[in-house]
């Protein structure tokens, strides 16, 4: 495996947008759904308030970890594609810190909420 530099600034910014536990809370929420989660999920799975979360995404994406979707009236998110090299590394990290318990129970209301989706989509909104 082939090693890529990547500048201490933006080591810095992914390390620091993740050094808050919300943000680590969403992140395992995001790497359960591959195909990305709408925000009313993830407000549904974390029992935040929706401000709250949409934040924490909008510093997610600004460190370069998450991409969105637009698809009709809802924003989808994801984490960035495994090759990330900084996330390719992290990944592990973040699969451990999801056997927390508190992070168990937000994977426990994640997987409730997407079984209300239809078609692979959200259609409720926030329950």
């Amino acid at each position: 495996m082939q090693l890529t530099v990547i500048p201490a600034r933006d080591a810095h910014v992914v390390f620091a947008a993740l050094g808050e536990r919300i943000r680590l809370r969403l992140a395992c929420c995001l790497l359960e759904a591959q195909d990305g989660l709408c925000v009313c999920e993830l407000v549904d799975a974390l029992a935040l308030p929706q401000p709250s979360v949409s934040r924490h995404l909008r510093l997610l994406k600004a460190a370069g970890l998450v991409v969105e979707r637009r698809e009709g009236r809802w924003m989808y998110y994801r984490l960035r594609d495994p090759e990330h090299a900084l996330l390719a590394g992290l990944r592990p990290c973040l699969q451990t810190v999801c056997c927390c318990e508190d992070v168990q129970d937000d994977l426990r209301r994640l997987r409730a909420r997407l079984r209300l989706r239809r078609g692979g989509k959200c259609v409720v909104g926030s329950a």
